[in-house]
This record gives C-alpha cells, structure tokens and sequence, in this order.
C-alpha cells in the first residue's frame, strides 16, 4: 500500500513540477493549471453529478408532499422518501463522488507542499511562502467564501432531507468557517487548489444546470 501511495505522490509531484515550468516557474499558476487539469479529468463524473442534482430536483415537490402528508410519522416518511428514490433513479450519495476522489490529490499535493522547505511566489504575495500558512488570512478567507457559494448553490439544486432543515442551514455557516480555520493551518498552495477547486465546481454546475428545474427550490416543506 505505502507503495501504491509513494508512485500516486510521485505522480502528483511531477503533475505539479510540469505544470509550474508551464508558468514560467509561477507556482501560483502552476497549482491554478494541476487544479484545473484534474477537474477536466473528474468532468464526467460531474455531469453525472449534475444529473442526480437534476434528478432530485424533479422529486422536490413529490417529496415535499410527501414530507407534509406524514409529517407525524418520521419512519413512514423516510420509507416514503426511499420509495420515491428508487422509482425515480434518485442517488442522494452520487454527488459526493467527485468530491471524494479529490481528497487523494489534495492530500498528495499537501505532503509535495510540506517536501518543499521554501516556496515562492514572486507576484502578488511575494512575501509569501506557499509552502506554509498564508499568515494574510486572505487564503482562508477566500477557502471560506469559496465554500459558502458552494454549498449554498448545492442547497439551492436540491430538495432538504426531512427533519434536516435546520442542520442543513447550520452547516451552511459552519462548514465555510471550519474550512477556513483548517486552511489557516495547512499550506498556501493547498487554500489555492481548493478554492480554484470550489470555483470551478459553482462555474460547471451553473453551466450545466443554467435551464432552471421544477422544484428546485432546496427550500422547506410547503405549507398548505
């Protein structure tokens, strides 16, 4: 295994090595390119993500039926709701996949970070060591922000899972602030590649779902 890891970071290194010499020795550029490279290679995981986010928008006023129809009875509604999925093809967990399958790329391009004693960037933060904390918090700002828009346009395309509502709006300030306390902590270069991540993901899937959808409202129960 510890072999499989070592040839994955070596791949990960070398990605990232092309990639800056492609900027002329930017390493700012150089993580904006590895980023986007690997984004355009999970792009078809996420038209397959847009298309679940489509499915369940279309369930959206089925479920918030259904949700109002056994509103007192919690384990009829998700029988329901489990029901409704598998007639419709719905896969609540397809979403995460691309997301799950970054985390092998960032946690290589962090230990490829950590091997780099000093790593500049002679540009905007010249005085700063992309290798270490941006000690600017600018990074972590814009990892926060980033992550905000996000979830906030996933929560937009997607019906709310009964009895979720308000953890669901807790976790949409919550997760932007843990996100960005942890990129106060980690590496420069890795705030870079998550928000350029994040960025692309709020520009492909506006792009893929710019056709509004019936009942995509992520929005609470109706009440009738």
């Amino acid at each position: 295994m510890g072999g499989i890891w070592s040839g994955f970071l070596d791949i990960i290194r070398v990605a990232f090595e092309f990639f800056t010499h492609l900027a002329g020795g930017n390493y700012v550029i150089g993580i904006i390119l590895l980023t986007l490279a690997v984004r355009v290679v999970l792009l078809p995981l996420g038209i397959t993500q847009a298309r679940s986010m489509q499915k369940m928008a279309k369930v959206g006023p089925r479920q918030r039926e259904l949700q109002q129809k056994h509103k007192g009875n919690p384990k009829v509604l998700q029988e329901e709701i489990a029901k409704l999925y598998k007639e419709e093809g719905v896969n609540p967990a397809s979403g995460c996949l691309p997301l799950l399958l970054q985390i092998p790329v960032m946690y290589g391009l962090f230990d490829v970070l950590r091997s780099f004693k000093y790593l500049p960037h002679h540009g905007l933060w010249i005085w700063q060591n992309l290798a270490v904390p941006d000690h600017t918090y600018v990074l972590p700002v814009l990892v926060a922000a980033s992550t905000f828009f996000m979830q906030k346009q996933t929560m937009a395309m997607t019906p709310q899972q009964p009895g979720m509502e308000a953890s669901q709006k807790m976790m949409l300030w919550m997760m932007p602030i843990i996100f960005g306390y942890v990129a106060s902590k980690f590496p420069a270069g890795l705030s870079i590649y998550y928000v350029v991540s994040n960025l692309f993901q709020v520009v492909q899937t506006t792009i893929l779902l710019r056709k509004p959808i019936d009942g995509a409202t992520g929005g609470a129960p109706a009440k009738g």
